[in-house]
């Protein structure tokens, strides 16, 4: 019997929920399993080293909505642009669906705006952080992840996010529009582009682009699982508006996360909090971990030690430990004087052709919320 991870990913309730249960894991819900992975993205990327140290970049970056905390991140690293999605304020819309845009939009009230899915999305200098440009997203989502086309040609950088929120805060499919700032959208704008679901069954959908392999990866649920699919970006533009997707490159279930213990040991009877994903070529990384809540800004000890953690695992799922699905998992010590230290958001940004793993961890609480830039190389 095959048993790398790849096989018992694709088996979905069948051998992952026996290897499951023969750790002592939690059991999964049975959903319908996709067909076998095809796993089709061409091997041989460098693997970025998750347990490297984290390296600071910019510190106390401040979004163009200072009232909520950062959410996703992405690059267009050809143009030196850092894009940031987050939840708007309630403030913002409270006045964005007000007035002649109730008859767009149904009017709520401020304290709805994070079921609504209404996010503010920043461009900034890579350079210096600063502020640049910005839009404000009515319905689209909650903001984990998002993805970038660089401008390019003088046609505007292309986004990628989640859309279709309704009244539950996150998308339940994912559009391209392109980049224009100072502007107000919601999904029923024209410019918007919708594409078809990677399965029937997929809820809550998130993308992400790597530019440098072409590569569209849309992280999704099936039940209470999570599952990724990657498709060749040129393939994935085509199909805008027909409601079909190609076929996927990969296709393959997101391994378990857990919460760590004091001891740096996995609770497998806690889930982890998901914060954020990429990808570069057959990789994808991942990151977890809650605010500290209970230790001083000056201190990093028991369980915030390891409230930061990133995690890699294999697209293709020939190189995945069939225990645990993925290739390394490690905690990260970076920024522990940050207060609140929530981990927001991760994305790659090429620096003379070599890829920097980058992740947001948030800085400053109440009205003035800022986030400080790390990278793994």
């Amino acid at each position: 019997m095959n048993m790398t991870r790849r096989g018992l990913m694709r088996r979905g309730t069948g051998l992952a929920a026996a290897a499951a249960a023969g750790l002592g894991l939690p059991a999964q819900a049975a959903v319908a399993a996709p067909v076998d992975n095809p796993a089709r993205i061409p091997a041989g990327t460098a693997l970025i080293n998750v347990a490297a140290d984290s390296s600071r970049w910019q510190a106390g970056v401040a979004n163009q909505d200072s009232s909520t905390t950062l959410q996703g991140i992405a690059f267009d690293s050809a143009n030196g642009h850092l894009y940031t999605l987050q939840v708007a304020g309630a403030s913002q819309i409270a006045y964005l669906r007000s007035d002649s845009q109730v008859a767009v939009t149904a009017s709520i009230g401020g304290e709805a705006h994070d079921k609504s899915g209404d996010l503010c999305l920043t461009r900034h200098d890579i350079a210096t952080g600063a502020v640049n440009g910005y839009m404000y997203l009515l319905g689209f989502g909650h903001g984990v992840s998002l993805g970038i086309q660089p401008a390019s040609g003088g046609k505007p950088a292309q986004v990628w996010t989640e859309a279709g929120s309704g009244r539950s805060g996150y998308g339940q499919e994912f559009v391209r529009f392109p980049f224009v700032t100072k502007t107000v959208l919601w999904t029923s704008h024209p410019s918007v582009q919708r594409f078809g679901s990677p399965d029937p069954a997929a809820t809550s959908m998130t993308p992400s682009v790597d530019v440098d392999h072409n590569i569209l990866l849309i992280r999704y649920a099936l039940g209470s699982d999570h599952w990724f699919a990657a498709y060749d970006l040129a393939a994935a533009v085509a199909t805008a508006g027909t409601g079909t997707l190609p076929s996927p490159l990969a296709r393959i279930q997101q391994p378990p996360l857990y919460k760590y213990k004091a001891d740096g040991t996995p609770d497998t009877n806690a889930e982890a909090t998901f914060q954020g994903f990429t990808s570069y070529g057959q990789y994808v990384y991942m990151l977890d971990g809650d605010a500290r809540t209970s230790t001083s800004s000056s201190t990093l000890t028991g369980v915030d030690k390891w409230a930061i953690h990133t995690t890699s695992f294999d697209l293709n799922g020939t190189q995945n430990d069939p225990r645990t699905g993925y290739i390394a998992s490690t905690h990260s010590e970076a920024d522990p004087a940050a207060d609140p230290r929530e981990p927001e958001g991760m994305a790659i940004h090429t620096v003379a052709g070599a890829p920097r793993l980058c992740f947001g961890i948030t800085n400053n609480a109440g009205s003035n919320r800022q986030f400080d830039l790390y990278y793994k190389v």
